[in-house]
């Protein structure tokens, strides 16, 4: 089969979206020649825009198109559909498997859909709309998704690469936050979680930053997004040096390339922290590690073996969100031992 032209498509969140990276960069390595477009959702194109293998991003903003919202600087629906048929693909690839990619799936001018069997399909009804389906199998989201490149000639398992290129802003932002620091080394904390039951309590997460400061002689960088800034002042009550640093998306995996360390649960944040090579402690309660957890072998995740664990669910049954029940100590020890493996591997 000709690939000159692919068209990916992944709308989910900037942690979904990095799951995609690795299928797509064995892809591009596989047939340096084509032409990869990826259709994203707008609130992670920022890294999307970044990828060397990727030649055209073409940003949706289907959540505010479904509240009759349309928001600055965006393209209508009809223009964002018309990029999208403006060219014949040889293929469409849908790593995310509900009807709202499918359609854009449909929409394509292309012979040849790759898309999830219908067991495999949070949405099964978006089976339909693929000529070739495959099975998720088991295993973590990266290996998922590289199953379905594989019939295009991808050798598994691909490599876990993530080839960014960050702007220069962001490398400059970085720069600066680490001069402010006197270059002193420092961990990373990102409190924030788009469950509630994510969530462990940011009072917690300034102990244990505390802890980090005081006793591993690390400077607390807290990261944050939209809407969170209630997290940073419960943090601050507990712990006045802490330093709070609002960060897109592309500074933040600048930053974290310097990181000793990056604290959070299972977030998007978490998974750019991840593909920029930072060492990670991730907390887990509802999601699986093994299907969603960070990339490097020595990453160290905490999870509870409870019947409602991995549940996926964003709300907790008993609304006492014990499988995000850890201690302090716990957390912190969890820390001091990812730091220690990522100085006896050269990682720091």
């Amino acid at each position: 089969m000709s690939l000159q032209n692919v068209l990916v498509v992944k709308l989910g969140a900037i942690g979904d979206t990095i799951h995609a990276v690795p299928a797509v960069t064995a892809l591009k390595a596989l047939v340096p020649e084509c032409q990869i477009t990826w259709c994203v959702e707008q609130r992670s194109a920022a890294m999307v825009e970044c990828l060397s293998p990727v030649s055209r991003v073409i940003r949706l903003h289907t959540h505010g198109w479904r509240h009759g919202r349309h928001l600055a600087g965006t393209k209508s629906p009809w223009r964002c559909f018309r990029d999208i048929r403006d060219t014949r693909y040889d293929v469409v690839i849908d790593f995310q498997g509900l009807l709202k990619s499918a359609a854009v799936v449909r929409l394509a001018r292309t012979g040849h859909r790759i898309g999830w069997s219908r067991e495999s399909l949070r949405e099964p009804s978006a089976a339909r709309f693929y000529d070739e389906q495959v099975g998720a199998g088991s295993g973590h989201v990266i290996d998922r998704c590289a199953r379905l490149v594989a019939s295009l000639g991808v050798t598994l398992p691909v490599p876990r690469m993530f080839p960014f290129r960050l702007p220069a802003s962001a490398d400059a932002r970085a720069a600066k936050e680490r001069s402010a620091m006197d270059g002193r080394p420092f961990i990373m904390i990102n409190p924030g979680a788009g469950w509630p039951t994510k969530q462990w309590p940011a009072e917690h997460y300034a102990q244990v930053g505390r802890l980090v400061r005081e006793r591993l002689a690390r400077e607390v960088v807290v990261t944050y997004g939209p809407h969170e800034e209630h997290l940073v002042e419960r943090m601050r009550r507990e712990d006045s040096r802490i330093r709070p640093l609002r960060l897109t998306l592309t500074e933040l995996a600048a930053l974290a390339r310097h990181t000793d360390c990056f604290l959070s649960g299972d977030t998007g944040p978490m998974h750019i922290a991840s593909a920029s090579g930072a060492p990670v402690v991730a907390l887990f309660g509802p999601t699986d590690p093994i299907r969603n957890g960070p990339f490097h072998r020595d990453d160290i995740t905490l999870h509870r073996t409870l019947p409602c664990s991995n549940s996926y669910k964003r709300r907790c049954d008993e609304a006492m969100h014990r499988c995000m029940d850890f201690t302090v100590d716990e957390v912190f020890s969890a820390v001091a031992r990812r730091l220690q493996s990522a100085e006896a591997a050269g990682e720091q």
